[in-house]
């Protein structure tokens, strides 16, 4: 075979190359063609595998993020029933009449809490060994019955804290299907004498699962730490208690596994894409569930519609473009969707912490502002006395006498409190504070004060801890200034402070041998005016403890006391 090169330059040589003895070489116009349009089909199947996987990980990821805030949602639900639960079983009042048996007493107290908290079915009262002793509204044939054997009962009972059963069929009439929220009373600290109950039945779990939006075909459900199933809404909520712990995705979710996956469903053998995740701290979970046909009926509609589009690039590249743009847009789209939800998450969460710097604000405001009329009240009650005290009767004056001893008594309080919102709204800055050297500070301020007293102060060396140097001493202050203070009415006083381990940590305290108190009202030292000792004897505005409570807490720590009366008093505190 000859070739007639009629040029020496390429255009001439692709000329010879697609014509042979002036007629068209097809076999070479073929091979020309693929080396022009291979690139387009190169870059066109790149682009559609590319794409179809983004829009496939784009609605998986859709489906992950629906179940994250499901499951999110129901935490803050059961959250929510735990600390109303704490709530009613802290009663001071209630827990007294639990601790002495008086259990028709104690549910008269709760009687309201239904129509308080509607989610809430049924409230019972049971003793340390299962029994219901009370209950409201009031079942017939149920009190005296031992519900040992329940989940709620071994739950509770295993650890003595707050406990989410998990889904039963409840045998009181009306029978129904509920799960219970059970919370240990104590009448003294670690004395558990009963339990308190609260019953919610399921279908009041059922209204936001309605509001989730996973598409066509999709639903959500949520299973108990068993896998039965708790919430589901194509199915009855009263009717007979399904079992799903047998389903791979609710075995991985109940191991505290998140993820999603595409299996062929046990019923029907058709693909499903199940997204999992579990329920943090209750050992629940949430799983949605949708045909993979219809949950990836979006992207394969778009990848159709790019196939369609590529065949016309062959001829119009512009079309090419445009559909690239569209599936960047709808991929966009999806991005903005997720960050929309991530950003309402963020945004609740900031609200409620403004709320609770608003709280805050409010409450040193209003202490702020009470002081200007006591200083009037203050100011003219003396003036009354200086200027009008020889035409005052000797009850007018002690009643002037008493009102500015109020005022100045209301005064110090607002100072106390001012202090107290100080400890909680300044700045923690950590750092490595000489606990030793801080209370022998403390104790050189208290015997200047009083340099009469005779006072033995025992101060541990070496004594060291991370924290906030000032608020670690406004805490050493009130616990060591405590101990100077219920001290007093005795011969040689005697106050130590020192360390010892416990669980593993270092747990410091402040000890003395002055009033004491009685351990049956030791759960109200810490609060905010309690006081257990008269004014008129020991002075003080009961804020003192509170602070110190605040401070641990800031730290990350815990506090306690014990004691008895005239025995002296023992402060254990952590950072």
């Amino acid at each position: 075979m000859t070739w007639h090169l009629k040029g020496t330059n390429l255009g001439d040589w692709v000329t010879d190359l697609l014509f042979r003895s002036g007629r068209p070489n097809r076999p070479v116009r073929f091979v020309f063609l693929l080396i022009f349009v291979s690139p387009v089909i190169v870059m066109a199947v790149l682009s559609y595998f590319r794409i179809s996987q983004d829009l496939k990980a784009l609605a998986l990821s859709r489906r992950q993020a629906v179940v994250y805030l499901a499951s999110r949602t129901v935490k803050a639900d059961l959250d929510r029933l735990r600390d109303i639960g704490i709530s009613l079983a802290t009663r001071v009042r209630f827990r007294q009449l639990v601790g002495e048996g008086r259990w028709n007493e104690a549910i008269r107290i709760l009687e309201g809490v239904p129509q308080s908290f509607p989610f809430i079915d049924r409230i019972f009262l049971s003793d340390r060994k299962g029994t219901l002793k009370a209950d409201t509204p009031a079942l017939p044939n149920v009190r005296g019955m031992d519900f040992s054997y329940r989940d709620w009962y071994r739950g509770v009972s295993e650890t003595w804290r707050p406990y989410i059963s998990e889904v039963y069929r409840r045998a009181a009439q009306p029978q129904a299907n509920v799960f219970a929220v059970a919370v240990p009373i104590e009448s003294a600290p670690e004395a558990v004498t009963g339990i308190l109950v609260l019953q919610v039945r399921l279908s009041k779990l059922l209204a936001w699962t309605q509001r989730s939006e996973l598409g066509p075909g999709g639903i959500v459900r949520v299973v108990d730490r068993k896998g039965h199933l708790a919430v589901h809404p194509r199915y009855e909520s009263d009717g007979e208690i399904i079992d799903l712990a047998g389903l791979d995705p609710i075995q991985k979710a109940l191991r505290g596994e998140r993820g999603i996956e595409i299996l062929r469903s046990p019923d029907d053998g058709e693909k499903r894409v199940y997204a999992y995740e579990p329920v943090p701290e209750y050992g629940w979970a949430v799983i949605s569930e949708q045909p993979a046909t219809l949950a990836f009926a979006t992207p394969g509609t778009t990848l159709r519609n790019m196939m369609c589009v590529y065949i016309v690039l062959l001829f119009f590249s512009v079309l090419l473009t445009c559909v690239i743009l569209r599936a960047l847009i709808e991929k966009k789209r999806s991005e903005d969707q997720i960050r929309r939800l991530n950003e309402n998450l963020n945004r609740r969460a900031a609200e409620l912490d403004a709320t609770n710097k608003e709280l805050e604000a409010f409450s040193y405001s209003v202490s702020h502002d009470l002081r200007a009329p006591l200083r009037s009240i203050d100011g003219f009650s003396q003036a009354l006395l200086e200027r009008s005290g020889q035409a005052l009767d000797e009850q007018a004056k002690r009643h002037l006498a008493r009102v500015r001893a109020a005022t100045q008594r209301m005064g110090q309080l607002i100072d106390d409190l001012l202090g107290l919102s100080r400890v909680t709204r300044t700045e923690i800055r950590r750092a490595r504070v000489d606990l030793s050297d801080l209370a022998r500070r403390v104790a050189e301020a208290l015997r200047k004060s009083q340099p009469a007293r005779q006072m033995a102060i025992s101060i541990e060396e070496g004594i060291s801890a991370q924290g906030d140097e000032r608020l670690l001493r406004i805490l050493l202050e009130n616990l060591m200034g405590n101990a100077w203070k219920f001290t007093r009415d005795r011969v040689q006083g005697r106050i130590e402070f020192g360390r010892k381990l416990e669980n593993g940590g270092p747990e410091f305290f402040v000890r003395d041998n002055g009033a004491g108190f009685d351990m049956a009202y030791a759960g109200k030292l810490f609060g905010a005016f309690q006081r257990l000792h008269s004014a008129q004897h020991f002075e003080g505005t009961g804020i003192g403890l509170a602070t110190v409570a605040r401070i641990v807490r800031r730290h990350g720590g815990h506090v306690r006391a014990e004691g008895a009366v005239n025995g002296g008093a023992t402060f254990y505190f952590t950072l």
